[in-house]
């Protein structure tokens, strides 16, 4: 699976993490150099970086004080991963990517992240949606230190158009989402 769209000015790209794309000699070479000692880890960098060249993209990547990516060549990124699959999102402005795998997880923890009960029943996946756009705000924030349940509030979610409104900070911001092999994906772009 690869899924590539052009919005406004930025680019969307979406890949399945494949661990047969890669020999152990690079998968290791990978831990070596970043010092970390998960396979797993090691194998979205080895995705993350695969994608971004078949994006065509130059730049390098480095990381802010909070974690938050950026490039080189002064682009905006934003990246995520779940178990399965790689996400990230291009622009000449601010952006930002979640991706989040539909499970029970998130409808567990909804009321430490959540106060609005309106979007949620016990077989919803609205829990992972909410939970993806709150992730992919952080990501926009790029500066940590959000408090999930009181600095981002769910505003409403509109599932003809793919889009959901959160307030962040009183501001109003409408991402769209996709459902992609039982995942969401949400993102923003100026």
């Amino acid at each position: 699976m690869l899924l590539f769209e052009q919005i406004n000015s930025s680019l969307l790209a979406v890949k399945k993490i494949d661990s047969s794309a890669f020999t152990e000699n690079e998968i290791n070479q990978v831990l070596v150099a970043n010092k970390i000692k998960s396979k797993k880890r090691a194998l979205e960098i080895l995705c993350t970086r695969t994608l971004l060249m078949q994006m065509g993209e130059k730049g390098e990547i480095s990381y802010n004080i909070d974690g938050a990516p950026k490039l080189s060549n002064n682009k905006y990124i934003s990246i995520s991963h779940s178990s399965e699959i790689v996400s990230i999102i291009l622009s000449n402005n601010n952006c930002g990517i979640d991706i989040e795998k539909i499970s029970s997880k998130p409808i567990q923890a909804y009321n430490r992240f959540e106060s609005a009960k309106k979007f949620i029943d016990e077989n919803s996946d609205f829990a992972t949606l909410i939970w993806s756009a709150k992730e992919c705000i952080f990501k926009l924030y790029q500066k940590g230190n959000i408090n999930f349940k009181d600095d981002i509030k769910t505003s409403y979610i509109n599932l003809e158009k793919n889009k959901i409104c959160m307030i962040f900070k009183g501001e109003k911001l409408i991402l769209d989402f996709l459902k992609i092999n039982n995942h969401f994906l949400v993102y923003f772009c100026h």
